[in-house]
């Protein structure tokens, strides 16, 4: 995998509970760059939604969704998780800087 940074949109191997099996969901990368460097391999990653209907009120909307890469209108959810990197199947895009501003001020809302 090529090099992650901070605000790449990536696809990601989410498991199953109950089995080996994993479905491919879209995540925001938001650890910093110094800690995606690190030996661990590990990075901190943000959900991202097409199921916007289920949108929480703090939860913001993708508005350059297309130009991140993303397939559908989408949402930042709220989930935060530490990911493995070899978790990461593809890089679809980068964050634009209007919707970094907008995921940045709902994590400082949540976190």
């Amino acid at each position: 995998m090529t090099n992650i940074y901070k605000y790449d949109i990536v696809v990601v191997k989410f498991p199953f509970a109950s089995s080996l099996k994993y479905k491919a969901r879209p995540a925001i990368v938001v650890s910093s760059n110094i800690y995606n460097k690190n030996t661990r391999g590990t990075l901190i990653i943000l959900a991202i939604s097409s199921s916007i209907e289920n949108r929480l009120d703090f939860e913001v909307f993708v508005k350059e969704w297309k130009e991140a890469g993303l397939l559908k209108p989408s949402i930042f959810k709220s989930a935060v998780a530490t990911i493995q990197r070899d978790s990461i199947i593809t890089k679809l895009g980068k964050l634009q800087d209007n919707d970094i501003k907008n995921l940045n001020n709902m994590l400082d809302m949540i976190c």
